[in-house]
């Protein structure tokens, strides 16, 4: 007997321990134990003492959604930092070399800007020497008192060149928006710029589609007043694989927009959609609807798809 067909047989049969699975399925008590702590491992039930604990379907799935989401969560953890590594070796030990040797031969394109502006300097020097609109750029912003203390009319025109891109992502720290970094945030959501938060940033850094990337000149630094602009396609790559990184770990600044998060949340600790909407004063049918929109919006058919595109 399968691992599936003996939990069939529980759930129609709702045997209550050991012995009685030892009777009904026909497996021996090992090969009868061993099932059933498989199927506690899937979260289909707890067995404590030879008694078994079935767990409705919903929320068996719930626990397995979970764990599994869990897992990606520490994967991903753990590629970030891998990377994290890697991006803290190229800055700290080929800095020198590639400075020395590309500069000398005339191979590598280095713009450098310093002061208390110098992030925003770098930018506008940059922006300079591009031609056309379009592209796409990546930036991690790891100092919002810096925007927050920049003039209305600097603000405008960093806006306004982020408006030339055709897509802009940019990171910033996870932190509670007061109201001038709110309208800091829509102004620049206005000119087509999709933000996200991330806890802990590693480093203020961006890299645009012509293989430009801009980095303090010590990684790490959060509020650089000395920076770089490197044209390198290998720095760039770099940093493209891993923006993408953080910005799977990154999380949107509307966390909530349709309404959905919070029945997504009470789902996954085990409870239907039904009692999850009833416990937030909505009716099942109002917390249907929302979930449906969120599915449209991830572009996913399934409760599960759904659970690993909002996690």
């Amino acid at each position: 007997m399968t691992d599936d067909e003996l939990l069939d047989l529980l759930l129609r049969e709702r045997l209550l321990d050991v012995d009685a699975v030892v009777a009904r399925s026909g497996l021996g008590p090992d090969a009868a134990h061993a099932s059933l702590e498989r199927l506690a491992d899937d979260g289909s039930l707890s067995l404590r003492d030879g008694v078994i604990l079935l767990n409705p379907p919903v929320h068996a799935a719930a626990i397995a959604i979970e764990r599994m989401l869990q897992s990606e969560r520490a994967e991903a953890q753990a590629r970030s930092a891998r990377l994290t590594a890697i991006v803290d070796a190229v800055a700290r030990r080929t800095s020198s070399w590639n400075f020395g040797e590309a500069v000398a031969q005339d191979r590598l394109s280095l713009q450098s800007a310093h002061g208390p502006h110098a992030a925003e300097d770098l930018w506008f020097a940059v922006q300079a020497s591009r031609v056309g609109s379009g592209g796409r750029v990546r930036a991690v912003l790891t100092d919002l008192d810096r925007y927050r203390a920049s003039s209305p009319e600097r603000s405008r025109s960093f806006a306004q060149a982020m408006s030339t891109y055709s897509s802009v992502q940019a990171i910033i720290p996870a932190m509670p928006l007061d109201e001038q970094l709110a309208a800091m945030v829509r102004g620049f959501g206005d000119s087509g710029v999709e933000f996200r938060m991330l806890a802990d940033p590693p480093s203020w850094f961006w890299v645009d589609d012509l293989d430009v990337t801009g980095v303090p000149l010590v990684w790490g630094d959060k509020a650089p007043q000395s920076v770089l602009a490197v044209a390198s396609p290998v720095i760039a790559g770099i940093a493209k694989v891993y923006f993408a990184e953080l910005w799977q770990q990154a999380s949107p600044v509307e966390k909530d927009p349709g309404g959905y998060g919070q029945l997504l949340q009470r789902m996954r600790r085990g409870m239907t959609l039904d009692a999850a909407s009833r416990s937030l004063g909505i009716t099942p049918r109002t917390g249907r609807r929302r979930i449906a929109a969120a599915m449209d919006r991830y572009g996913v058919a399934t409760l599960f798809a759904l659970g690993a595109a909002w996690a």
